[in-house]
């Protein structure tokens, strides 16, 4: 299990918007992805659970991530959060994991 405690600096906090955004990102991984505000968890690749949490600029969470490929899942979590959920961003992240589940399933070698 890897975890990670951080502000959110986006102008706006999660909106819609953002939200769609860290489900898109949180769908491309195997691993169980939490975002938790305020004791309350919900689950990143659930957008109705990533709105019920209400995160609002400046205030802090808490990432979870746990299963196979945890640490990759937490680290692109943070790029997009960093981006300030930039929909570029989330479509490289987007396109990077496309391409390295291609590549297993071809039974090539994938280079992290």
């Amino acid at each position: 299990m890897q975890s990670l405690h951080i502000k959110i600096e986006n102008s706006q906090g999660i909106t819609s918007r953002a939200a769609a955004l860290l489900v898109q990102v949180a769908s491309k991984f195997k691993s169980l992805i939490l975002i938790e505000k305020d004791e309350k968890r919900a689950n990143a690749k659930s957008i109705m659970g990533l709105m019920s949490l209400m995160v609002d600029y400046g205030d802090e969470v808490t990432i979870i991530t746990e299963g196979e490929d945890e640490k990759e899942a937490l680290e692109a979590v943070l790029r997009l959060i960093h981006s300030d959920f930039s929909e570029q961003v989330a479509d490289e992240i987007t396109q990077q994991e496309t391409k390295k589940e291609s590549q297993k399933e071809n039974g090539e070698d994938v280079l992290e």
